[in-house]
């Protein structure tokens, strides 16, 4: 096979890769079946009663009546709201995973809440996994191939 016909193979399924990944982008909205941030922040009031999963960081807990204060992301800013029946440790600065039913005046009432609340070590396992996955795919791939110079490509053992 010709270099030249490789390198348009080549050229051609990245475009393809790169131009899945953007409608993907540009349709992410359409897909998700929950309110997000933004829709809250426009227009929060056609929301309640809508279940919804949000992603917020942790600024105030109130252990005694079992909420707490989060800021989600949004385009125009931080949108706070209220979060009831938080039972787990959080700590102020946290990330807070909420899936729940949206409550007037910008309360969300927990069914599920998840706290991440990363450990340092996180980082290092998650990339020394990754570190030994690759290692174990280069070494698998050159047990079986080499790479032929004459040729510029790879072929087998």
């Amino acid at each position: 096979m010709r270099t030249s016909l490789r390198l348009f193979g080549i050229v051609l399924v990245g475009l393809l890769v790169l131009g899945m990944g953007s409608h993907y982008d540009a349709s992410y909205e359409t897909h998700w079946p929950y309110p997000t941030g933004d829709a809250l922040e426009t227009d929060y009031e056609s929301h309640v009663g809508d279940r919804t999963f949000l992603f917020g960081t942790v600024r105030t807990v109130d252990r005694e009546n079992a909420t707490v204060e989060i800021l989600v992301g949004t385009e125009q800013g931080q949108l706070p709201l209220t979060v009831g029946g938080v039972e787990r440790s959080v700590r102020p600065g946290g990330a807070l995973q909420v899936y729940g039913t949206v409550e007037p005046d910008r309360h969300l009432a927990a069914d599920r809440v998840v706290v991440v609340n990363p450990a340092g070590s996180s980082k290092i396992f998650k990339y020394g996994v990754s570190v030994v996955g690759a290692l174990l795919v280069v070494v698998l791939f050159f047990r079986r191939w080499r790479f032929d110079t004459d040729g510029v490509g790879f072929e087998v053992r």
